[in-house]
């Protein structure tokens, strides 16, 4: 069943459009990825989807009553409000289908028809919200992208910008809707936390619209790619790596038969100007009649705008000698340990990948690495002469004031304002661009701006803080490819894993104070992680298998209970947890018995089953409630 649809959508800013005439299809259980050059119009059309704006023209048709979470709905973050509060809280959604379905309950006791296909129409968002499990739904949500138990009383006033974001994604994902559309969603998460979203959307019961430049991501949750361009949307079949495919392969077709075409018609108006005064003038005004009636084909417009990124062609230092090399090295933020006795070499000619959970110090490491600030403890020793180029994922090396061109001029006073202009229309400033104010401009344009900045001077070594966040896909293809072809080293934190695969020689690991190097990059360090993860779980099931068995057992004489802050009596907490899991899949099953034509046909069954359904809901309810005070 399609859900909303765009239909000749034109959207202006200014005179230009940025959609010309553009539309689409949300059917039931789509996972779009949404893929476009910046400001190509990806979240104007976005916007207009979920209903935020409206479009100078065309229509938007959206399903009676169709639910839709999006960003534009977050609530304030108000000071005195933690954390968990506020996922829990959420948009009100939750709280609202709740008390309708409660209300819709009572209408179908007494066999109300209409009642039962609304009951039935608003069971996907709620449980897309986490149903009757929703406070354990935000509980999960918040610890797989990153959130720590202790963080979860966190008062909401005091976090960062990205853990702001990451929050509002939280109360996302934990939103009764039929759609949910996320834009960038794997900006600020780690690698854990963009597959833990991966999974999420992977399970997700409604429809899914997501812009992402993430290419792995969109790889892993899209079944369909719409790429936005020239103000129009094209559908694609098929995950990133299909639409490239199939893209370049339409590319191709049409650039072939684009040359076939412009040749027959060459050699046609040929024979035209030989023979239109002639003995055959006949002939050639038929053959001239019929090009007139001809449909030519577009010339294909090629690949979309990249930047042409070069850090500099020489740099100092030989392949395999040291660039930077820390022995012992302790780092703190304030009077928090990050990393205790750390040991990192960094090679001439390499790039390394330094990656982690988010606040497990990498950062700050490589703050260090750049030469901004002195370890707690231990030593980094340079090479010679080393110059090092820093990119903050903050861009707090862009000035507060001035235009473009005057951020980019301020490097260098002697340098001819023509030069200026072509180096920044490499990162796609162009005309009156060069004259936006910093101050205005997007978190993209900031991001080439910065790399503008930092490609005017020549370096050994590169230290990037997150170098893709609000770059498009052709921008980070761009940055992939500069990168494969600096001669020098570089130090990359980046949560494109993808790129890192691409570029990156060796992984550098940061978890719980420790710093790990795995040499043959990525798929190394995902496989031994993995493998660590496992034996850790296994350890810890044999620990309960054993002491559940030694519970069981007869005790000779009774022994005083001892406080441990362990699980008293593990053998029949897992049977709880068992107990919770069977509550679980019965209330599913009795859900499903609701759908049932022969069930909600009958006023009778109808009402047994939702008795059956309350039931088990108290049944789960003291249930969740004895394994939260479990002693």
């Amino acid at each position: 069943m399609t859900l909303v649809t765009l239909e000749q959508v034109v959207r202006r800013f200014g005179e230009d459009p940025i959609l010309d005439g553009l539309s689409l299809r949300v059917d039931e259980g789509d996972r779009l990825g949404v893929v476009g050059d910046n400001g190509a119009g990806k979240t104007t059309m976005v916007r207009i989807l979920a209903g935020v704006d409206e479009p100078d023209l065309g229509q938007r048709n959206p399903r009676n009553g169709l639910r839709i979470a999006y960003g534009a709905q977050m609530p304030a973050m108000p000071k005195g409000t933690t954390v968990r509060d506020l996922v829990l809280r959420g948009t009100g959604e939750h709280d609202a289908l709740t008390a309708r379905m409660r209300s819709l309950e009572a209408k179908m006791a007494t066999g109300d028809a209409a009642a039962l296909r609304e009951y039935g129409e608003l069971q996907a968002a709620f449980e897309a919200g986490g149903g009757y499990d929703h406070e354990h739904q935000c509980e999960k949500v918040l610890s797989g992208i990153g959130f720590p138990l202790a963080d979860l009383q966190k008062d909401v006033s005091v976090l960062s910008g990205g853990e702001k974001s990451r929050v509002q994604l939280a109360i996302l994902m934990t939103t009764p809707a039929d759609l949910l559309i996320l834009d960038e969603p794997t900006n600020h998460l780690d690698l854990q936390g963009i597959e833990f979203v991966e999974d999420f959307v992977q399970r997700y019961p409604g429809a899914v619209v997501v812009v992402s430049h993430d290419r792995r991501f969109l790889d892993n949750v899209a079944t369909a790619i719409v790429e936005v361009a020239d103000g129009i949307a094209t559908r694609w079949k098929g995950n990133f790596t299909h639409y490239s495919q199939q893209r370049d392969l339409a590319l191709l077709t049409q650039a072939r038969a684009f040359k076939t075409q412009r040749e027959f018609v060459e050699k046609e108006m040929e024979f035209i100007r030989r023979n239109m005064a002639g003995r055959m003038s006949a002939q050639a005004k038929g053959r001239l009649k019929r090009l007139q009636r001809l449909q030519l084909i577009d010339k294909p417009k090629g690949n979309r705008s990249t930047m042409k990124l070069t850090f500099g062609k020489t740099t100092r230092g030989q392949q395999g000698q040291t660039a930077i090399e820390c022995e012992d090295v302790t780092v703190k933020a304030g009077a928090r340990t990050l990393i205790e006795h750390g040991d990192l070499r960094i090679w001439f000619g390499e790039v390394t990948a330094l990656l982690g959970r988010n606040g497990a110090g990498k950062t700050t490491l490589l703050r260090l690495l750049a030469g901004q600030g002195q370890p707690a403890a231990g030593t980094i020793r340079r090479a010679h002469n080393l110059r090092v180029g820093y990119f903050s994922q903050e861009k707090n090396d862009l000035p507060q004031h001035g235009t473009v061109l005057e951020a980019l001029r301020e490097l260098d006073r002697t340098v001819d304002e023509r030069e200026l202009r072509d180096h920044l229309a490499l990162f796609l400033f162009c005309g009156d661009d060069v004259d936006k104010p910093v101050a205005e401009l997007s978190g993209g344009e900031k991001q080439r701006l910065s790399l503008a900045r930092m490609t005017r001077a020549q370096f050994d070594l590169l230290c990037l803080d997150e170098p893709t966040n609000h770059l498009d896909v052709a921008g980070t293809e761009g940055l992939e490819q500069a990168l494969k072809e600096f001669p020098g080293t570089a130090v990359l934190i980046t949560h494109d894993r993808r790129l890192v695969e691409e570029v990156a020689d060796r992984v550098v690991w940061v978890e719980a104070g420790r710093v790990r190097t795995f040499d043959q990059g990525l798929a190394q360090c995902q496989r031994v992680l993995a493998e660590e993860r496992s034996a850790a779980r296994t350890a810890e099931a044999e620990a309960r298998e054993k002491a559940a068995a030694k519970a069981a057992a007869p005790a000779d004489e009774p022994k005083k209970a001892i406080e441990t802050g362990k699980v008293r009596n593990p053998l029949l907490f897992q049977r709880l947890e068992e107990r919770i899991i069977a509550l679980e899949a019965a209330i599913e099953g009795v859900r499903a018995a609701m759908l049932e034509p022969e069930n909600y046909a009958s006023a009778a069954k109808m009402k047994q089953l939702q008795q059956d359904e309350a039931a088990k809901q108290r049944e789960l309810a003291e249930a969740y409630e004895q394994w939260e005070n479990w002693q």
